[in-house]
């Protein structure tokens, strides 16, 4: 180990989207893998994180950085839509 090496890491997955996108590209995943299954939900609509006050204070973005856990360890991080992929296979 190296002095260099220590500190905050992240590690999530590649790629970027936001809750919207998210729920939406995994109903449509789902719909696609079992078409006979009846979504009770056939419109996801974007809602702005005013609408939930919190105690806290949330940032405009949030996004993780993986820049240095990606150098430190040569990884290469799989896609976010893979993890969804993986998620539906193992439910469905």
């Amino acid at each position: 180990q190296h002095p260099r090496d220590g500190g905050l890491y992240h590690c999530v997955a590649g790629g970027e989207t936001n809750w919207h996108l998210y729920a939406k590209y995994v109903l449509a995943q789902a719909q696609q893998a079992q078409p006979a299954i009846e979504l009770k939900a056939t419109e996801v609509a974007p809602v702005p994180t005013s609408d939930f006050p919190t105690p806290a204070r949330r940032p405009h973005n949030s996004r993780l950085d993986t820049t240095k856990l990606r150098a430190a360890f040569g990884l290469t991080l799989p896609h976010w839509q893979q993890g969804v992929a993986r998620m539906l296979a193992e439910i469905l």
